[in-house]
């Protein structure tokens, strides 16, 4: 056990969240990475936990929610656990609002094109996925990580942290759906690229000079199926003519 050593963080919401963590550490005593991990189930890696609290970088609000529930209820003086995970939420959310408002450099933003080959980080994902079950290779998190990062897409996909993240979502789906995480998966792999055609459809309807408006409207009507918050007020036909 021992104490781990902050990076080095310009004044914000990211260096606040990080500093807090570092707090509750030090009222739970300094645990360390592993008995961490023991104590929430091997939910997450010790790697990931030790990460959290010493790099640079955003941690995913699954690794730090874990950590955090398991800090709280270590905590002397005794906290309210769930106090302290909405505390958190709130600090997480601030530092990842800020980390999206930062703006990119056309040199940032022309080597994540690269990276990706122009898909968006889920199409990446559902890319190497697709390709590694059709040469009959196991598509668990490890795997698909490894595949990306020989691509050279990882870190532009967010990492493995990002991976984790859209775990937690296919487990809550599939449990509120009452399907299997296999079959959920599927699901929400078809939903993603039919989300991906339907936006490249109304964009190069949108874009294609004089767009037909009937076309137009169909592609619309696709997209908010899957982006209802890109409706405008009073629908399609409140739209500015095209």
């Amino acid at each position: 056990m021992g104490r781990w050593t902050r990076p080095t963080l310009a004044e914000g919401p990211l260096r606040e969240l990080n500093r807090e963590l570092h707090a509750l550490h030090r009222k739970a005593g300094h645990p360390s990475a592993r008995e961490l991990q023991r104590a929430v189930g091997k939910a997450v890696s010790h790697t990931k936990i030790h990460h959290a609290f010493i790099k640079p970088q955003l941690p995913a609000w699954g690794v730090v929610e874990v950590v955090v529930e398991q800090l709280a209820t270590s905590a002397r003086p005794k906290l309210t656990v769930e106090v302290e995970v909405d505390r958190f939420k709130a600090l997480w959310d601030a530092a990842s609002d800020a980390a999206s408002s930062a703006v990119a450099t056309p040199a940032d933003e022309h080597l994540h094109a690269v990276a990706l080959g122009g898909l968006s980080r889920n199409g990446a994902i559902y890319s190497a996925i697709v390709d590694l079950h059709q040469a009959g290779k196991p598509t668990g998190p490890p795997y698909v990580a490894a595949e990306l990062a020989r691509r050279g897409q990882l870190e532009a996909c967010g990492g493995e942290e990002y991976l984790f993240e859209c775990i937690k979502v296919a487990m809550k789906g599939a449990f509120e759906t009452g399907m299997s995480i296999s079959d959920f998966a599927v699901l929400s792999a078809h939903r993603v690229k039919a989300a991906s055609d339907a936006r490249h459809a109304f964009f190069a309807a949108a874009l294609s000079g004089r767009p037909d408006r009937q076309k137009l409207e169909a592609a619309y009507e696709r997209v908010i199926a899957f982006h209802p918050d890109w409706a405008w007020p009073g629908g399609f036909k409140a739209a500015p003519p095209s």
